[in-house]
Parts: structure tokens; C-alpha cells; sequence
């Protein structure tokens, strides 16, 4: 009985690993599904500002100094757009998660999240962030067992002595 018992607490330990394995793995697909989102919200801001420069939005916006201030604002926007999608692809791809935690966007960070589905990439980056979360998944389980192991080794010597 024993024996089978601890078949099955290593099964759980396994279950937990596995968990915490597709979790980490997570984080580069997340990154990818970020830079999509914010290649559409660069090509928008490119496109915006292309027709506010070139005068294509005339008719919405007829004072030439309210013009050049909405060009400068989307420039602006544009520009931090670029250098956000830059510090990721610039990152080593083992950093790109931790990166875009750093210096994301919040809002479409937060866009991306409510539409991403899951995904198990096989990429390098992929699947050292899966074996780091199969080890930290191990360890949280091993974790979680120290107060009962302790409790059991504890009754095996009172019964000793």
C-alpha cells in the first residue's frame, strides 16, 4: 500500500510539473501574440498619420495648427509604438518575456492577454521557459509535501523509541 501511495503522490508531482511547464511556455507565444497586435497598432498609426500630413482628413481637421499638433501627437505615439516593438525583437529571445513585462504597452498588452488562446510552441526560447517551469513546478511541489513528510518522519521515530 505504501508503495502505491507514493506512485500517486509522484503522479500528482508530475501533474504539478506539467502544469508549471505549459504555463512557462506560455510566455514566448505571449510575446508573440503582443508584437502582432502591435504591428496592427503601427501600421493604424503610420496610416493616420500619412493621411493627416498629406491632408487627406481636411475635412475633419480644417484649422492647419489643430493639423500639426494631431500630426505631432501621433508621431509621437508612432515613435514609442516603434521602440517598444524594437526593445522586443532586439532582445534576445530567452529576455523577450521579461521584456515585455518591462517596457509593454499596457493597454494593448492587456488586449493581448484577454484574446490570447494558449499555444505550445517548440521554439528554443519556448521550451527553456517550459523546462523552467517544469522545475519550478517540481520544486513548488516538493514544497508543498516538506510539512507532511516532516509530520510522517516525525511519527516513524516516536514509534522507535
Amino acid at each position: 500500500m505504501r508503495w502505491a501511495c507514493a506512485k500517486i503522490v509522484t503522479l500528482f508531482g508530475a501533474g504539478v510539473a506539467a502544469v508549471f511547464a505549459a504555463g512557462g511556455a506560455q510566455g514566448p507565444a505571449l510575446v508573440q501574440a503582443y508584437l502582432q497586435r502591435l504591428g496592427g497598432h503601427i501600421d493604424e498609426a503610420r496610416r493616420t498619420v500619412s493621411e493627416l500630413r498629406d491632408g487627406a482628413t481636411a475635412r475633419v481637421v480644417t484649422d492647419d495648427g489643430s493639423r500639426e499638433r494631431l500630426v505631432d501627437a501621433f508621431t509621437i505615439r508612432l515613435n514609442d509604438l516603434e521602440a517598444s516593438r524594437a526593445a522586443l525583437t532586439d532582445a534576445h529571445p530567452l529576455w523577450r518575456p521579461v521584456t515585455m513585462g518591462l517596457q509593454a504597452d499596457r493597454e494593448i498588452a492587456r488586449a493581448t492577454m484577454d484574446a490570447f488562446t494558449p499555444a505550445m510552441p517548440l521554439d528554443f526560447a519556448s521550451l527553456v521557459y517550459a523546462g523552467l517551469g517544469l522545475a519550478l513546478g517540481w520544486a513548488v511541489w516538493e514544497l508543498l509535501q516538506w510539512p507532511v513528510k516532516a509530520r510522517i518522519r516525525k511519527r516513524g521515530r516516536q514509534r522507535l523509541f
